[in-house]
């Protein structure tokens, strides 16, 4: 029998997550990561967006496919068929996409049965993603048709620029920026930032998860979670140092654990 597959996807959230032992406390990633396998050693295929995920979503070297640069930017897979929803779905899956994607400029391009993605400026980080997880949540718990499901749920966030954190988030006097950056009170702030982001995303995949979990599918899901690449400071996103490839990935079916 073919499992249903939920694929959770941030941007640039690289490997400062909780579960990589960092003070970015991401409870649901954590949850995740104890009940499933994580993958210390990954990295992604590129340190940039488009290319990172046409790789991993291919299976092919982003040179291989053509993707060379971002997708808003006019870069795009020579042949679409060649994509995992594409696949997917030639292989009787239902495909449907919440929120973000980055491999084509249209996700119409990408073979997906059913996508939402909320209407809002690219800023609205917030707004973007509690939409995101919410139709997600909504169509899991409605889900009734007999072919297995492919849904790949794809978050702004950790992509700058960041909402700001809340004074009682946490006080960026007692915040580590990372190792490849100076210790400054901007940087300290702008880690607290990223913090504030992070935890958005984590919320956002609980209530993706805990729908999962409620709609009975859970036993029948394979849940992959992951990132495109290293976070966006210097010597991180965009190089090929290991701040820049990489990634968080975690894994969980539940038969398995």
């Amino acid at each position: 029998m073919k499992k249903n597959i939920l694929y959770l996807h941030t941007h640039d959230s690289g490997r400062y997550l909780e579960p990589f032992g960092v003070s970015v406390k991401t409870p649901n990633l954590m949850k995740l990561a104890k009940e499933g396998t994580l993958f210390r050693q990954a990295y992604c295929a590129a340190p940039t967006c488009s290319p990172s995920r046409v790789g991993l979503l291919s299976g092919q070297s982003p040179h291989s496919t053509n993707m060379l640069g971002l997708a808003q930017r006019g870069f795009q897979m020579d042949c679409y068929d060649t994509h995992l929803s594409n696949f997917l779905r030639s292989q009787g899956y239902h495909t449907c996409l919440f929120g973000v994607q980055h491999e084509a400029p249209d996700a119409a391009m990408l073979g997906y049965d059913y996508w939402f993605d909320e209407d809002c400026h690219h800023s609205e980080f917030i707004r973007r993603d509690t939409a995101a997880c919410t139709r997600a949540a909504d169509y899991l718990l409605h889900y009734q048709e007999e072919k297995p499901f492919f849904m790949s749920v794809g978050f702004i966030n950790t992509h700058r620029r960041y909402p700001e954190a809340p004074a009682d988030f946490v006080n960026p006097d007692y915040v580590k920026p990372p190792m490849t950056i100076p210790d400054t009170k901007e940087n300290r702030k702008d880690m607290a930032d990223f913090m504030y982001s992070a935890r958005i995303a984590d919320d956002s995949v609980g209530v993706v998860l805990d729908a999962l979990k409620r709609s009975g599918r859970e036993d029948d899901t394979i849940v992959i979670f992951t990132t495109d690449h290293g976070i966006a400071f210097p010597f991180m996103k965009c190089s090929c140092y290991d701040t820049g490839i990489g990634v968080t990935l975690i894994m969980k079916f539940k038969p398995f654990r």
